[in-house]
């Protein structure tokens, strides 16, 4: 019987790092394959990812990923706690046996976390007015354990250990510390062939040809990258069109923003200049770009449909697809048919569309997965 190890990604961009982790992975839990949850088109925190979820799906595959399965739109784009969930969920219902992911400090033990099954009714002492959901968690666990967790991949860390807990056979974990640089780091780091996502990210932005060494070796040109800026005249166009009444019925959308967002949407010329306006202490910079996303695709308090939806796999990852197959009780998608559009996949469908606007290419409709020998 195969054994699968479960990673929890982005890969926006695939990067060394991501590349030490998949064979860290491996190596530590000595797992016969790979099984990636990559969000689609937009990341956790609110923005496009640079280049579609099929580039990333092939790049990961043939760096040693084997089998990829997407991470829904309504899944992805939400803050940690829930995006761990979700993700977890699926590895669940994939009968992985193990679960690794990256994280700054390894002195954390992160089963310990798996105990703090009933954050969300705990942490109600801790939240006041100006005090954002993701640092009152923080607080609460530093009050519990005596150990600050503050990165992002700490918090995540945190985040997929309680949802694992809660799972009917949970997954053994395994921390693999990152290496070279940390997760927030804007500069490349040129003493090491690791950098931060962060730092690549805002390399290729600038056009500093720089990042090339920190990526492995495949055949991608980054010329015509996805920022939120394509997508401003159509969020411009769902707040401008939109009633208050309407945007309020928006997801996530409560104490009166859509009157902020009303005010400053007309007199924001870019992405930037209208993210920077609505901003307070309130909200973080991920929280409203998520936001904007649940506009700009009209994600109302819909249910979460559950699901696996196949992008790829190698032979190893289709062996252990037959041989999971018959004990997962959700539905396997991987082809996209009228049904699933209109149904399990109509976020998805809403979210590739509105890629496809600016990439010209056909992001779900007859896309079947990628398939390597």
């Amino acid at each position: 019987m195969l054994k699968a190890v479960g990673i929890i990604s982005e890969y926006n961009p695939f990067h060394n790092g991501h590349l030490y982790q998949l064979k860290e992975a491996k190596r530590l839990t000595g797992a016969d394959l790979v099984v990636v949850i990559m969000s689609g088109n937009w990341v956790q925190r609110g923005e496009p990812a640079l280049v579609d979820k099929w580039t990333r799906t092939d790049i990961a595959i043939r760096n040693g990923a084997d089998l990829i399965i997407e991470l829904p739109f309504q899944c992805a784009v939400q803050p940690a706690d829930l995006f761990a969930k979700y993700a977890v969920n699926i590895l669940g219902n994939l009968k992985c046996s193990y679960l690794s992911f990256g994280c700054e400090n390894n002195q954390i033990n992160f089963n310990e976390l798996s105990h703090f099954k009933k954050i969300k009714q705990d942490i109600k002492s801790y939240l006041d007015a100006n005090t954002p959901y993701s640092a009152a968690i923080r607080d609460y666990v530093y009050s519990k354990t005596g150990k600050r967790i503050s990165s992002p991949n700490d918090v995540l860390g945190m985040n997929y250990a309680i949802s694992n807990s809660a799972l009917e056979c949970p997954m053994k974990l395994y921390p693999v510390k990152r290496l070279g640089a940390n997760h927030h780091d804007s500069d490349l780091n040129y003493k090491a062939d690791i950098s931060s996502a962060s730092a690549i990210r805002s390399a290729i932005l600038k056009h500093d040809n720089d990042f090339s060494k920190f990526l492995p070796n495949y055949n991608i040109h980054f010329d015509e990258i996805i920022t939120w800026n394509a997508f401003f005249p159509y969020l411009k166009y769902m707040i401008s069109m939109s009633s208050t009444n309407e945007l309020s019925q928006i997801y996530q959308m409560n104490e009166g923003l859509e009157f902020k967002l009303k005010k400053e949407i007309n007199a924001s010329n870019s992405f930037e200049e209208f993210i920077s306006k609505i901003k307070s202490k309130r909200y973080t910079y991920a929280r409203l770009k998520r936001l904007c996303c649940y506009i700009l695709l009209n994600y109302q308090n819909d249910a979460i449909f559950e699901y696996i939806r196949v992008l790829g796999f190698n032979n190893l990852g289709k062996s252990y697809l037959k041989q999971v197959k018959k004990s997962i009780d959700i539905p396997i998608i991987s082809r996209v048919n009228k049904s699933n559009l209109n149904n399990e996949l109509r976020y998805e469908y809403r979210a590739g569309f509105m890629t496809g606007i600016i990439t010209n290419e056909n992001e779900d409709l007859y896309r079947f997965p990628l398939i390597y020998k």
